[in-house]
Order: structure tokens, then sequence, then C-alpha cells
């Protein structure tokens, strides 16, 4: 199978969406004609994970098939595959997201065999290529912003997959460096703040206990008060 040489247009993502309905994914596209050969799962799987890199909407498809579908492949098959291609790091992206949706300890012992001996992308670049404009009101919210399973593997993003096209559920948590800006962020602008208006800043992905250690350990924030009306705020020099 030939590797991705070009951004995909409309008509290769159109037929690559009709490949993966095709394996079973919850995808609609259209025979179209492409550059491509995919003889195997696993050769097609591995394409959608670069052509991810140009569409966020395929990072949900592949979450959700591979939650439902990942016994399907070759584990050596893919990290055979995995070398031939650009970005190896960005089915690993799609497979740690998956991990955070399911609670399939086979799951995770086949993503840690698949991760094994890879390395971050360095330096480190925007997960989606192309999704916002420069000045936008999305770029000046996410600056600085990054969910853990994009900084793992050296890239930077906030776009959470769809695990549960039903509820329209999503998982992904900011990795510790962006909760320590975010919280930074609020004491600055917040005289007196919650564990809720800490939660609420960082999207609610992570749980309360989380995030009640990430303000006892910040070296810049105390606690004030007791019980329900117990509050945070910056440490003032003396």
């Amino acid at each position: 199978m030939k590797p991705l040489k070009h951004a995909p247009g409309q008509a290769e993502l159109a037929r690559l969406y009709h490949e993966l309905a095709q394996v079973g994914a919850a995808s609609v596209g259209e025979r179209r004609a492409w550059p491509y050969a995919p003889t195997s799962t696993e050769q097609l799987i591995v394409l959608a994970s670069q052509m991810m890199r140009y569409d966020a909407r395929l990072l949900s498809i592949l979450v959700q098939w591979l939650s439902r579908s990942y016994t399907l492949l070759n584990p050596l098959q893919v990290r055979k595959e995995l070398r031939g291609v650009r970005w190896p790091q960005s089915l690993l992206v799609a497979l740690d997201f998956t991990k955070l949706g399911s609670t399939d300890l086979e799951l995770g012992y086949f993503a840690e065999y698949l991760s094994a001996g890879w390395s971050r992308t360095v330096p480190a670049e925007r997960f989606f290529l192309d999704t916002e404009q420069p000045g936008s009101r999305a770029a000046a919210r996410n600056l600085g912003r990054n969910l853990a399973p994009y900084a793992r593997w050296g890239y930077v993003g906030q776009e959470r997959p769809i695990v549960d096209p039903v509820s329209k559920r999503t998982v992904g948590r900011y990795d510790p460096d962006t909760r320590r800006r975010i919280l930074s962020e609020l004491a600055e602008r917040r005289a007196l703040f919650s564990i809720a208006d800490y939660l609420s800043a960082v999207d609610h992905g992570i749980s309360r206990q989380q995030a009640l250690s990430d303000l006892t350990s910040h070296p810049a924030i105390e606690h004030v008060g007791q019980g329900r009306g117990a509050r945070w705020r910056r440490i003032l020099p003396a």
C-alpha cells in the first residue's frame, strides 16, 4: 500500500469512509477513485490514522471502531504497517483515547504492545492540521491547552472524540501541565474560587478527587474555610 503523500481531498475521504464502513465502522462514504489499495484491515486502519491528521471526524470513528473491533487486527501486522508511514504516533493517540473510554483489560494490553518502542514527535506540533484560523476566538481559548493523549505522543490538541454515538459521551482530560496553567490563570482572575469553578475551567474532564489533588499540590494556592463553603485563593506575597 502506498504511504500517504498528500493531504486527502474530499473524494479520497469519501472513499476512506466507504472502506471503513465495510469493516463495521460508523461511517458513510462513497466508492470514489483514490490512489490507495489497502489489502488488509490493518493497512486500512493505519491509512485512516494518517488521514486523521486532516479530518478530525476520523478520530471519533476510529476510537469507536477500535473499542468494538480491535480484536480483528493482528497487532504484529499493525506494527509492521506503522513502520512505513510518516506519523505512526497518530494511531497511538487514537488508541490512548480508546483506552479512556473502555474498561477492557485486553484492549489495554493490545495498546501497550502497539505503543512499545515509539517515541514522541519532536518538536511538538498541532495534531489536526489547518483546523483553526490564527487569531480566532477558538485559537485564543485553546492556546496552551493540551489533552493528555496528544501530549503523550508529542502533539497539541483539544478535540475530544465521541466514544458513544448514542449518548455523545466524549473522553479526554488535559495533561498535568495544562491543568496547572489553567489553575494558575483561575487564581489570577478570581480572588476566591471553589473546586466546582476549577472543574468547570477544565471542562469537567477530571474527577473531583483529581481536582482536589491538583489544588492541594499547587505551590501558589491555599485553602480557605471549611465544609461546603470552602474556597481556594492565590497565596499573596508577604
